[in-house]
């Protein structure tokens, strides 16, 4: 590729007055340019998923795409002999048609790749490169057949629409690279139902290796063709760089939404041509702060639920624990689907549609359990249920609030206030852990609950037990309500071990950690294998137990709070056993062999 020039002045001539003007107010002319990028870029994107959202519609998209992929490569040895303002502006938008595509040919599975079976769990590392190297083997060779024909049809000093073209590519390359070595948001969302095969490739972590390059990359590049921009000679060229700049970094954009939270319906008018279930399962969160009990509420729940009923755990946690506690006591009738590494309200609603979309299409159920994380804020977790995309496939919204009554009275005002959003919000609210309370306390909190929630029902037990038709016939559609509980500032640490513990001083560890010796923490919940068999522990509310439970694929602890202190994590490792080594076998030579036998 050569860089832009404008060969050919007297094409150039009538837009010499005109764009003077307009350069004359930089601020402006940058803001028409980015205005007019942005709005092509979002809706070329909003299109595709759109169009390619539904299986019956494939025919007529590749065909009106073939159409206008084949008029913007007839129109660029034209497009690429007008070195003016237009032209570029032309060619941005050609670039954009050729590699849409690409884009829809591959979103309605007639360009993919080979066909490949699921990959087994173990299958990881270059064996598992290569499995999706060849699923997607025939987009990725159209796409340098593509690249070759544009370079072919650019003969002239606007390559504007090569530039395109090739932004596109490399990005579309890289993000391919970071899902697949790990990012915290998927967006599955956006597959259509034909390539969930896909999603075997992709990996759920907070960040990846690569990712640091790729962003680095490509943030020089845009840094260079904005740089370009500003040293331009003539309309033409800083319109040009600047197209291409503000593409570049629109593509960068995307990739930070790839590992932070992503504005909750940016692309969500794609999703409307997605056919919505024909019964829209009743949904029920399951709802409280850290420690209030939901987790043990549900599996109280699980039993008496029927084969049409799926529970959906949100962990805050990258470790992810209630929801191996749950799948315990959970049968095929009533599966528990997962979704760890934030919470659902911020770091994973870009994944909760998918999700959702994924459970209707999978289970077809009628009533969805949803038990958010503890530190999730409420008016946040029915905002995402509301948005595009999400609330059409979901029935009426109800909330339970499991309240902790102790913790309700003495935490602290944030605490509080987080608790009694939910209990403004529910159509049920559960008095949880009423054992530790006096008359006195059931009095305060009964009091409250009348100030807070007067039509809500109220049930007060101990230990989570409820009975199903207790959650049966309330009131539909929680609103957002007027009272916005704060977001609390938490944060997690956790870690996972092999070896075997010391169950005495690991309960002299969680002591301490009760005092506050290792900082502000809410939630602590972990699994041990110990040199006495496996111990739960459980932290909420200043109050820890330590006690027997059944075994574990690994040991694991999860802390949750504001300022919980890593030394934690040190002094749990320091509890571990030091495994004893095996005994040596000496070597006896035949002699001696001889010797000891006749000697015995």
């Amino acid at each position: 590729m050569t860089e832009f020039s404008s060969c050919a002045p007297e094409a150039d001539a009538s837009w010499v007055t005109p764009m003077a003007s307009f350069l004359q107010h930089p601020w402006l002319f940058w803001l028409g340019l980015s205005l007019f990028a942005v709005a092509v870029w979002w809706a070329a994107t909003v299109a595709i998923i759109f169009v390619c959202g539904r299986q019956s519609w494939r025919r007529s998209v590749i065909l009106w795409s073939s159409l206008l992929a084949i008029a913007a490569l007839a129109g660029m040895p034209a497009i690429s002999h007008l070195p003016t303002p237009l032209g570029a502006a032309a060619g941005f938008l050609a670039g954009i048609v050729a590699w849409g595509w690409f884009e829809t040919s591959y979103y309605t599975g007639y360009v993919v790749g080979l066909e490949v079976p699921p990959c087994p769990p173990q299958c990881r590392g270059w064996r598992h490169f290569l499995h999706g190297v060849k699923a997607n083997l025939y987009h990725e060779l159209s796409i340098f057949v593509g690249f070759a024909l544009v370079w072919l049809a650019t003969p002239g000093p606007n390559q504007v629409a090569l530039w395109t073209f090739t932004i596109h590519w490399w990005m579309h390359q890289s993000a391919k690279l970071n899902v697949f070595f790990g990012v915290r948001n998927l967006n599955e969302e956006y597959l259509p139902e034909h390539l969930r095969r896909m999603t075997q490739f992709f990996s759920k972590r907070p960040i990846n290796w690569f990712f640091p390059f790729s962003v680095t990359i490509s943030t020089a590049w845009a840094h260079w063709l904005f740089y370009r921009a500003l040293q331009a000679p003539d309309a033409f060229t800083v319109t040009a760089y600047g197209l291409t700049s503000i593409l570049m970094a629109l593509a960068i954009l995307e990739h930070w939404w790839l590992i932070l939270p992503q504005p909750v319906g940016v692309w969500a008018w794609g999703l409307l041509s997605r056919r919505t279930p024909e019964v829209k399962p009743t949904v029920d969160v399951i709802g409280g702060f850290l420690g209030s009990g939901k987790t043990t509420l549900l599996r109280h729940l699980l039993p008496q639920l029927g084969e049409k009923t799926v529970v959906l755990v949100n962990e805050f946690a990258d470790v992810g624990l209630d929801g191996a506690r749950l799948r315990e006591g959970s049968t095929d009738e009533a599966p528990v689907v997962e979704l760890a590494g934030g919470c659902l309200c911020c770091t994973l609603s870009r994944n909760v549609a998918a999700t959702l979309l994924r459970i209707i299409r999978e289970y077809a159920p009628e009533r969805i359990f949803i038990e958010p994380s503890g530190a999730a804020a409420l008016g946040d977790l029915l905002g995402t249920l509301h948005q595009p995309g999400c609330r059409e496939l979901l029935g009426p919204i109800r909330v339970v609030a499991v309240v902790d009554g102790k913790q309700w009275l003495v935490a602290d005002r944030s605490v509080q206030m987080a608790i009694t959003a939910y209990v403004e919000a529910a159509a049920t609210v559960v008095v949880n852990k009423c054992d530790s309370l006096s008359q006195t306390e059931l009095t305060r909190i009964q009091q409250r609950l009348t100030a807070c929630n007067p039509t809500a029902r109220v049930i007060y037990t101990s230990f989570g037990r409820l009975d199903l038709s207790d959650l049966s016939n309330t009131q539909d559609d929680a609103c957002l309500g007027e009272t916005l509980a704060p977001r609390l500032a938490f944060r997690q640490i956790s870690e996972t071990f092999s070896a075997v513990f010391d169950a005495a001083r690991l309960q002299q560890v969680f002591e301490a950690m009760t005092t506050g010796a290792f900082g502000d923490i809410a939630r602590a919940k972990g699994v041990f294998k110990t040199t006495g068999g496996w111990l739960r522990l459980e932290y909420a509310g200043q109050a820890m137990s330590l006690n027997p439970c059944a075994a574990a694929s690994e040991s694991s602890l999860v802390v949750i709070g504001r300022e919980p202190n890593s030394d934690l994590l040190a002094a749990v490792r320091q509890t571990i056993v030091a495994p004893t080594p095996a005994p040596v076998p000496a070597v006896v030579s035949p002699a001696e062999a001889h010797y000891l036998t006749t000697a015995s």
